[in-house]
């Protein structure tokens, strides 16, 4: 599966990805916003191998896609539901600190999120990031979702006219 941007390839996961989401989850930027020590190569080896593993289930509930620039991975952007008739799935993006502030997350963010509307007839999508991360705040309100509590944001598909 593939999506294209002006400047982005949103596509599923290979193994071979794993030593750069290793590079870009072991960035000090990085992990200042999960509160967690950095990855080993085995734990970042074995979270590719599920997204890969997502890309191959059917039905399909989980689009967890390689966020890639100029054939390298800087990120990762995805739509999750946890079954297969759900209207509701979970949206995340995250981004190598080397590719914030250039409007790659909103970009590739906007690609994935109308592909779930309207390809996988997701009626609304939810979000949830730390209180201090206002760079995912920004982008999340950027993209029209709406804060329900600390942390915690939805976007509802929008209504034809």
């Amino acid at each position: 599966m593939e999506l294209h941007t002006e400047r982005l390839t949103l596509r599923d996961f290979r193994p071979e990805d794993a030593p750069s989401v290793v590079a870009y989850q072991s960035q000090p930027a990085y992990l200042e916003h999960y509160g967690q020590p950095p990855p080993t190569t085995e734990e970042v080896r074995a979270f590719v191998e599920r997204l890969c593993r997502w890309a191959t289930e059917v039905p399909r509930t989980k689009y967890q896609l390689a966020i890639v620039r100029k054939g390298r991975v800087i990120g990762t952007c995805g739509v999750r539901r946890e079954s297969p008739g759900d209207l509701v799935a979970e949206y995340g993006c995250e981004l190598d600190p080397a590719a914030w502030k250039h409007g790659y997350a909103l970009e590739a963010s906007r690609a994935l999120i109308a592909f779930a509307f309207a390809t996988l007839g997701i009626e609304g999508l939810f979000a949830r990031t730390r209180p201090a991360n206002v760079g995912a705040i920004r982008l999340a309100e950027s993209l029209g979702f709406h804060r329900v509590a600390d942390g915690h944001y939805t976007l509802s598909r929008p209504q034809a006219r």
